[in-house]
């Protein structure tokens, strides 16, 4: 059955347990995000269309090109998967979480002949570590190897017919390179494919350049197609670029230096046709128009609302849980970096128990002497989903022999399901030993009581609340606890239920219960847990560790979390009534506690605090004691204070009777 396990982990999942209340959520984000972008949409096909006409009717000519001419982005690709986002001054912008090594290819055009030079901007953003303009942890990237392929378009083809060819790279410039042997920009065209351009030393956080010299220049009449591949595998990981632009030049030894020129080539290109002819139903038309939108205030302003809009999402609720699954990103663990996997994919036999006799690969299966014979595996086998892969569906499989009462595990199950139930409400099973049902194991007590138990369980559904409620509302539970010597001498354990035995409440229960009636229990559900004792919630959002093991549950015997534990058990000691008298938590809950009950009249107040700690009213006694107690305090300003600690420090409080 170990086998049934072999792969499954523990990991982190959103679940959405508010589907009706994120439906909604989602339905009005929807609505919104439509308006907004309908409204960017109108403004685009009327308002912008038309100011783009009055600029191109107006605007000067083409102002004299400098140095540089950024490239046209078509495409980007990374060998480790990296989206890119292409940014409005033409730098590619990387996003998601870093690679440990990738290659990034770049096809781009340009529109000047004659280029003699490529210039690679290395630049910083608000998203990047130290701002970069590297990934790595300390800002830095290294360029290890640059091989660059150009293609003439002089008309005669299509882009998909463009033959490209190799360009040499002859010598590197940089605003800044970490050193000038195996990280500088020399090296990213030298033979070494891992030594290359590195910025750190200094130019962390800064914009950088680096120029590169072409052989020969690229000549062509028409456009240029450039496919440019940078290598980043250096032995550091995460060292690839951030933020980075390209572009061309087609003077001869240009100077390494940082800024755009402008729009990139493909929308010059677009302008100066549109200047001389602009036709609306052209290519150049929309190249220009969407250019011209980045310039718009009013175009700008309602596509930076759709963003924002997008970037805060519809606000779903979703719960973080801990699983056990199949396929998901592992939690983090203390054998993390020590060689150790999460999971072993195959489960072996072991020549007496020794890890290291394994003998053969085991297969999931089931303990047949709870199958009839002749029963094959694959009478509980589900099979996936078509294309479903990230689970194996071994631990369905399971699921389904163990709630199979008829020719499984499900009767064994129920009977040790209602026999947990029932020590629960009793403080004792029908099966005194919850962990062995086996022959060694005790024998029940009421064995009729657990089949029928098991059986009802099992024919409505398997629903746990509804037998809680039968069990409570049986008469067995609902009798006195009166003791009698005559029923005694014939059963002094009390194995047949003859009367209620008080039961104390388990650690978690009482200081839940503490909370409750001072009245700051928070009851916010899921989410991380905690070491801190001072924390409102529930006690079951407490951490285990075992070097920091929370002393009020440790007092009322919290048992130990790393076996399993059939049954918990019931001490008595001094420390339990002083850590109602002395413990700061304690205090504060008596604090709260009084801060609930009125202030004016003492039999209110006594009355009140019976009816939210033991739910019910006073007898007289107990309320002219209480009264008592209340006037004789020497200060009155911590009475009532008083009064709620020696409540919650009543056995009534901690026992069920």
């Amino acid at each position: 059955m170990a086998a049934t396990f072999s792969s499954a982990i523990r990991a982190e999942t959103e679940v959405d347990l508010s589907p009706e209340e994120n439906r909604k959520r989602q339905t009005a984000f929807d609505a919104q995000l439509a308006a907004k972008k309908l409204s960017a949409a109108e403004y685009e096909k009327t308002q912008l269309a038309a100011k783009f006409r009055a600029w191109l009717a107006t605007a000067p000519a083409a102002a004299p090109q400098g140095p540089w001419e950024a490239l046209h982005v078509v495409s980007v690709e990374s060998s480790a998967g990296t989206k890119f986002e292409l940014q409005p001054d033409a730098s590619i912008l990387s996003g998601g979480t870093a690679p440990p090594q990738e290659v990034i290819t770049i096809i781009a055009e340009s529109f000047r002949p004659g280029t003699k030079a490529l210039r690679i901007e290395a630049l910083t953003h608000d998203s990047l570590p130290q701002r970069g303009p590297g990934r790595a942890g300390n800002g830095n990237f290294v360029l290890g190897d640059l091989q660059v392929r150009f293609a003439a378009n002089n008309g005669s083809g299509g882009d998909d017919t463009l033959e490209a060819y190799p360009t040499k790279l002859t010598a590197a410039r940089a605003t800044h390179q970490q050193n000038t042997d195996s990280l500088s920009v020399a090296a990213s065209i030298d033979s070494d494919p891992v030594s290359g351009w590195a910025v750190d030393a200094g130019g962390i956080g800064k914009d950088q350049a680096a120029v590169f010299d072409l052989e020969s220049s690229a000549k062509f009449t028409g456009s240029a197609r450039w496919t440019i591949t940078m290598f980043m595998n250096h032995p550091n990981p995460q060292h690839t670029l951030g933020r980075f632009r390209l572009s061309v030049s087609d003077q001869a030894q240009p100077m390494p230096e940082v800024g755009s020129s402008g729009p990139d080539a493909k929308v010059l290109h677009a302008l100066e046709v549109l200047r001389k002819s602009s036709d609306e139903s052209s290519d150049d038309w929309k190249t220009g128009l969407a250019w011209f939108a980045t310039s718009d205030a009013e175009m700008s302003s309602l596509r930076q609302a759709v963003r924002d809009l997008e970037k805060q999402g519809p606000g779903l609720q979703m719960a973080k849980v801990m699983v056990t699954s199949e396929g998901l990103p592992h939690m983090s663990h203390h054998a993390d970096d020590r060689g150790f996997p999460h999971f072993y994919p195959e489960t072996h036999l072991l020549n007496r128990g020794d890890v290291h006799q394994k003998l053969e690969v085991v297969s999931a299966g089931f303990l047949q002497v709870l199958a009839p014979a002749g029963v094959e595996l694959s009478h509980w086998q589900v099979t996936p989903p078509e294309g479903w892969t990230r689970t194996s569906f071994r631990r369905a499989n399971l699921a389904n022999w163990m709630t199979d009462s008829k020719q499984g595990g499900g009767s064994l199950a129920a009977r040790v399901m209602v026999n947990r139930l029932w020590q629960h409400h009793f403080g004792r099973g029908l099966v005194s030993t919850p962990n062995d049902f086996g022959v060694s194991g005790e024998r029940p007590s009421h064995p009729e009581l657990l089949d029928w138990l098991a059986s009802d369980l099992i024919e409505h559904g398997w629903t746990l609340k509804r037998l809680h409620k039968q069990i409570m509302l049986s008469q067995t539970y609902m009798q006195s606890g009166a003791y009698d010597e005559s029923r005694a001498v014939l059963d002094r354990e009390n194995i047949l239920f003859w009367r209620r035995t008080p039961q104390r409440l388990e650690a978690e229960a009482i200081r839940d219960s503490m909370l409750a009636v001072s009245g700051r229990l928070d009851l916010t559900q899921f989410g991380p847990g905690t070491l801190d004792q001072n924390m409102t919630r529930r006690s079951i959002y407490f951490f285990i560790k075992r070097s920091q093991l929370i002393p009020m549950m440790m007092l009322y015997d919290w048992p130990e979390h790393l076996v399993s534990i059939g049954q918990r058990p019931v001490t008595t000691i001094a420390p339990q009534a002083l850590m109602f008298m002395n413990s700061p938590q304690g205090r504060d809950y008596a604090t709260a506690f009084a801060t609930r009950l009125p202030q004016d009249a003492p039999e209110q107040t006594v009355r009140e605090a019976w009816r939210l700690a033991f739910g019910r009213t006073p007898s007289d006694a107990e309320s002219a004691a209480s009264v008592q107690f209340l006037q004789q305090q020497p200060d009155p300003d911590q009475a009532i204070v008083n009064l709620c600690q020696a409540i919650l420090s009543m056995n009534e409080f901690v026992y069920l009777e």
